[in-house]
């Protein structure tokens, strides 16, 4: 171990903070990158928005199937975290099935 005076060890004390800030803030901003270029955010708002659209575009009577889990609440539809509202005035039921949601536009 080298001899240092404390000047200088506080120097490198310093520099070694630094640097393990750093790499903290570059492998959080990398983390971050990857799951934005992964699409995960933009897959749960994309399918609640495309289950929005086909509610909106369902007449009275219709039946729909998505094979995700979505729930409606009030006249949103919410995937995960991400929600989407429709404009259809009718009434629009759900219920869960095998692989996936049932909805009914009444």
């Amino acid at each position: 171990m080298y001899l240092m005076n404390k000047r200088g060890g506080e120097t490198m004390a310093m520099i070694i903070v630094s640097i393990a800030i750093t790499l903290i803030i570059t492998a959080s901003v990398m983390m971050f990158m990857y799951n934005k270029a992964s699409g995960k955010a933009m897959d749960s708002e994309t399918k609640a928005k495309q289950a929005a659209l086909l509610i909106d575009a369902a007449k009275p009577g219709t039946t729909i199937f998505v094979d995700y889990d979505i729930q409606i609440e009030g006249n949103e539809v919410v995937f995960e975290n991400a929600k989407y509202s429709f404009f259809n005035n009718a009434a629009v039921t759900y219920s869960k099935v095998n692989g996936g949601t049932e909805i009914v536009i009444k």
